[in-house]
């Protein structure tokens, strides 16, 4: 019931267009088709019981992510937080034939109110981590964590993400793994969350 009275976060003209295309484990999956891209934008809102400052922390720990987000084999900062902003390197494994992906991105860290935060996601370039022969140099379009209190216990999860893997994956393989990588990551944090320290 609680999901129903939280706004969702959405990007300019988003609005109503959200198509909910899976509702599991407390976690609903929406999807976005729009003219700009052959790509699905997914989209993925639970309600997690813990507090809002230890999923921030979960989310902050770069050395422990491969744990709970799926295909991940590690990411690494590749600068300090300036202005609540830094890169980020993120390398993910792919099922043979394909070749693994990384992605280089910007993270910033935006504090809508004392109950709500913001990680917002997109590719950038930096010479800290030029492009191995041996992946594919994605790209992250958007991907946007959004937490909100509902009470000192209990927090409000959406995630939006928006990516294209690159190479030669025909669209509809990229659009299954969209509808299905929020959900999962959203299960595996829920799970992660519930283990003790």
């Amino acid at each position: 019931m609680q999901l129903l009275n939280v706004q969702p976060v959405v990007a300019n003209g988003e609005g109503n267009k959200w198509k909910l295309i899976k509702n599991e484990n407390e976690i609903r999956v929406y999807i976005l088709e729009n003219n700009s891209s052959d790509i699905v934008k997914a989209k993925a809102r639970t309600i997690v019981n813990s507090p809002i400052n230890k999923i921030k922390s979960m989310l902050d720990d770069i050395s422990h992510r491969h744990e709970w987000i799926p295909y991940l084999k590690n990411s690494i900062a590749l600068s300090e937080y300036k202005n609540n902003k830094r890169i980020e390197y993120s390398h993910f494994s792919a099922p043979w034939p394909a070749s693994d992906r990384d992605f280089v991105y910007q993270i910033e860290l935006m504090s809508k109110s004392n109950k709500q935060l913001v990680y917002k996601m997109r590719s950038t370039e930096s010479s800290s981590m030029p492009e191995n022969k041996n992946r594919i140099r994605a790209e992250l379009y958007e991907s946007i964590y959004t937490l909100t209190a509902l009470n000192k216990e209990t927090t409000v999860v959406d995630l939006v993400f928006h990516a294209d893997p690159k190479g030669w994956l025909p669209n509809w393989i990229i659009n299954i793994v969209q509808r299905v990588l929020p959900y999962k990551i959203l299960r595996n944090l829920k799970a992660r969350l519930k283990l003790p320290g």
